[in-house]
């Protein structure tokens, strides 16, 4: 029969260790999160990820959070972290608890996996979805799951023998929110984009009972009350709906939300419904009569999911801020705040003494880890996207980039200097070897060259740039490397400001230069999805590593010049550049990488990622030690 779960043997199981061979039960006795869930060869992990989906576990004592890189469980009272279930994929989609508590349902990819939440025991796979399924639902019993998936159509699976007991086609589009009715008799689902709209099914025959089509924008949430007769749903326009289920007909509309509705959720009782919007705020509202009765404040970014606690009396909201947010779901107090999950991870530098990593993101904040401890030592706050930062050589100042260069003290945090000129976003920071000048590009396609102690602006190039150049400046301060969306790289004279070679070779944009530690070679990679290295003096094309599969984001050379590590979507290479083979790859991240960095001994490498986190990789061999 199409669909159904198959007795696991041997040959599925080794399937199945495959697939989640990285999902990790974290020690839940280890108080250092950074080593959890690790995949091979890394040996530490900064940042959380993203926030997503969250849920309460059944008896309200945990909450598992669906991130960028796994299912984060915390304890519900305490907001301290439990465990992190990190899988060999990010597509984990959706989440769902049973009833009872004993099996979590996870969509990944065209499959959803049915797990023992306690012991991670893997009970199943549930097999027959021919695109990704993004959404799942437990009945009230627990003795049925509903699975809505991009090929359109919705299964009903017996959670017991794995068996598709019905298929529900209909849907135009991707089925992206389920829900059953509180007596288990009808499953609302939504289709997304091109679809937009609502349908009830009868469980028992799988006749469509209604059709809802009175949106006028996409519909992101939908929520049955406690008495089945009523569904609500919260859309784009920000409005949310109340649908009698039986007739299909609209009964009321909240209008209070300045944005999208992504999340709605009912109280216990049924006499209060939470909303989360785009707006940043969480609305309460009594469902009978429509009335405004609060605004959870607090957020700042927009709130994606709110869920109630089994006993009614905290809410809890995850948002695009990277908190996650515990409410009294009576007076709206804030009772607590889970911090640590961050945003897109846009470039790594190692402190000159090793000791200290320091990351820009996308959201303005750069922050400092210690490297042994992973203690989070500081967070500084930028104006916009970190595109770069860079420790002066004395390692008492870091110099950040967003639309503007800011000079901070290590030690205090406090901002020493602001360079201002550039007209859009710095991409690209590096200082010269004695520290006194810095040179910066940007997306305003120019480079300048500043005098740090007196933040006075000494140079401005501007010659044949394109969009966003990036640059990187030879150990003796005298040459520029500046790559462009172009295929063409620049060799420039800092001291004339002169081109003073160009190399031409790559078939596609470059997006990343390093020098070598003795000046002699320059890599370069790019769209081409080629690593190449060039003599700096002859202009001459030294070598053409193998192809990775994907477009190469970032690149950097090892301290002792011999090896060169660059990063691509979603793996990391680590290759040597005598022979130009790959000698180590490393998977784990689940998003592009951005940036590469090595350690000042060359043991360890940093790689940040679109996944909001920073891996240490350990670096293969003992040879990297010192700089030639």
């Amino acid at each position: 029969m199409q669909g159904e779960l198959t007795v696991i043997n041997l040959s599925l199981l080794t399937i199945l260790i495959s697939l989640f061979s990285l999902l990790s039960l974290s020690n839940s006795f280890a108080e250092d999160y950074t080593r959890w869930g690790l995949p091979d060869g890394a040996i530490a992990r900064f940042g959380k990820g993203s926030v997503g989906e969250l849920t309460y576990f059944p008896d309200g004592t945990r909450l598992a959070v669906k991130s960028s890189i796994g299912i984060w469980i915390y304890d519900a009272h305490t907001g301290e972290e439990i465990d992190l279930l990190a899988g060999d994929t990010w597509d984990v989609n959706a989440l769902a608890f049973s009833p009872d508590g004993k099996t979590l349902a996870v969509a990944k990819d065209k499959n959803i996996c049915l797990l023992d939440p306690d012991t991670r025991h893997q009970k199943g796979i549930l097999a027959g979805h021919t695109r990704g399924v993004y959404s799942v639902a437990f009945s009230p019993t627990g003795e049925t799951l509903a699975s809505g998936s991009s090929d359109t159509t919705i299964k009903l699976w017996d959670t017991h023998t794995g068996k598709v007991l019905r298929t529900f086609a209909g849907h135009t589009g991707n089925i992206k929110s389920l829900a059953y009715s509180p007596n288990g008799k009808m499953l609302a689902s939504v289709g997304a984009r091109n679809d937009n709209t609502i349908r009830l099914w009868d469980i028992q025959t799988g006749a469509l009972r209604q059709t809802i089509t009175e949106h006028p924008e996409d519909i992101y949430s939908i929520v049955y009350s406690a008495d089945s007769l009523t569904l609500a749903s919260g859309g784009q326009d920000g409005k949310i709906r109340f649908w009698d289920v039986r007739t299909g007909q609209l009964l009321k509309t909240l209008v209070g939300h300045t944005g999208i509705v992504f999340s709605l959720a009912y109280s216990i009782d049924g006499a209060t419904l939470a909303s989360a919007g785009l707006d940043n705020t969480i609305r309460l509202w009594d469902p009978h009569t429509g009335k405004h009765l609060r605004t959870l404040i607090g957020h700042t970014a927009y709130v994606r999911s709110v869920k109630y606690s089994p006993d009614g009396k905290t809410l809890a909201s995850g948002s695009h801020d990277r908190t996650i947010r515990f409410w009294n779901a009576d007076t709206g107090e804030l009772l607590k705040t889970i911090t640590g999950h961050t945003t897109y991870i846009s470039s790594v530098t190692y402190s000159p003494d090793g000791k200290t990593l320091a990351a820009g993101s996308a959201k303005g904040k750069i922050r400092l880890w210690h490297i042994q401890t992973g203690e989070l030592l500081k967070t500084l706050t930028g104006s916009d996207y970190i595109g770069a930062v860079a420790y002066s050589p004395d390692g008492e100042t870091l110099a950040t980039g967003d639309s503007e260069i800011r000079l901070w003290d290590v030690q205090t945090g406090e901002l020493l200097k602001t360079l201002t000129g550039h007209k859009d976003g710095v991409s690209s920071l590096d200082y010269f070897s004695d520290g006194s000048t810095l040179v910066s590009s940007s997306r305003d396609k120019t480079i300048r060259l500043w005098d740090v102690r007196t933040g006075k602006l000494l140079r401005t190039f501007t010659e044949s740039l394109t969009k966003k150049p990036s640059i990187s400046l030879s150990p003796d301060g005298y040459t520029l490397a500046v790559a462009t969306d172009e295929n063409v790289i620049r060799l420039w004279d800092t001291r004339p400001g002169k081109v003073a070679t160009r190399l031409i070779g790559h078939a596609h944009s470059v997006t990343s230069v390093a020098f070598s530690p003795n000046r002699s070679v320059l890599a370069s990679a790019g769209g081409d999805e080629k690593i190449r290295l060039w003599n700096v003096t002859t202009g001459e094309r030294l070598l053409t590593f193998p192809e990775h599969p994907k477009w190469i984001y970032t690149i950097a050379f090892s301290p002792d010049g011999q090896t060169i590590a660059s990063g691509s979507w979603m793996e990391v290479y680590i290759s040597d550049i005598t022979t130009g083979k790959h000698t180590t790859i490393r998977t784990g991240h689940t998003g592009v990488v951005n940036c590469v960095a090595f350690s000042p001994d060359g043991r360890t490498l940093a790689s940040g990622s679109n996944d909001s986190t920073i891996l240490l990789w350990k670096v293969p061999g003992e040879h990297l030690r010192e700089k030639r």
